[in-house]
């Protein structure tokens, strides 16, 4: 785990597992969804922390994934959540289908859906006024290293950490779950292991602090 400054992170990759998803994408060709269900898991859990360089070229700007975009114009119309882009998709979802999801929560009313996007909010203002307290989350967002040896954000808490963009939080907890392999054959000497990857990670960090607060680096 190193923590950051989130603006220091400017590329979004979509899956913290680039490599699994690609096999399951090959085996649901192949395989009924059922099976391939039931291998989706271990096929996870064995992901790669090396990861072969055509995963990374597969980036986008953070800024314009839609996520990013919705959190934007939900604090931008705070004082009106009702008025925001977010709150007219998910009540569109509501009628079409008659529920509409934040990941797996169900919202089957557009009170529900209101009270959802002032949690947003609420989130967005304890981030601003009392920083990231990771025991409050469950979950660890993610990051890859580059080629270059800058990160990139994957997978979980993408929600929070574009919050924390979006409030101009200077400190973000981001674990890293995996790296670019010419950045592991450039840096870590053959064989790779989890300590010599982490005596590396005080210079990444380095290189995405805020230039006030220099930044640890943890196992």
């Amino acid at each position: 785990m190193i923590w950051v400054d989130p603006l220091s992170i400017t590329r979004q990759l979509g899956s913290k597992w680039p490599v699994g998803q690609e096999k399951l994408a090959r085996l649901r060709r192949l395989l009924p969804g059922p099976v391939v269900n039931l291998v989706r898991s271990p096929i996870k859990r064995a992901e790669p922390f090396e990861i072969p360089r055509r995963f990374l070229d597969r980036t986008m700007r953070v800024e314009d994934t839609r996520r990013h975009q919705r959190l934007e114009n939900l604090l931008a119309t705070r004082d009106g959540p009702r008025r925001s882009l977010w709150f007219t998709e998910l009540t569109g979802d509501l009628q079409r289908k008659g529920v509409a999801y934040y990941k797996t929560r169900p919202l089957r009313s557009e009170a529900e859906i209101d009270a959802f996007l002032h949690q947003m909010i609420a989130l967005a203002d304890a981030l601003a006024t009392r920083g990231f307290d990771p025991r409050a989350t469950g979950y660890e967002s993610t990051a890859v290293i580059d080629a270059d040896g800058m990160l990139v954000k994957t997978g979980s808490g993408n929600h929070r950490f574009c919050l924390a963009r979006l409030v101009g939080l200077r400190r973000f907890p981001v674990q890293i779950v995996g790296a670019h392999e010419d950045w592991l054959r450039a840096n870590v000497a053959a064989p790779v292991t989890v300590e010599a990857v982490i005596d590396c990670l005080p210079a990444v960090a380095a290189r995405h602090a805020a230039p006030e607060q220099p930044q640890e680096a943890c196992a």
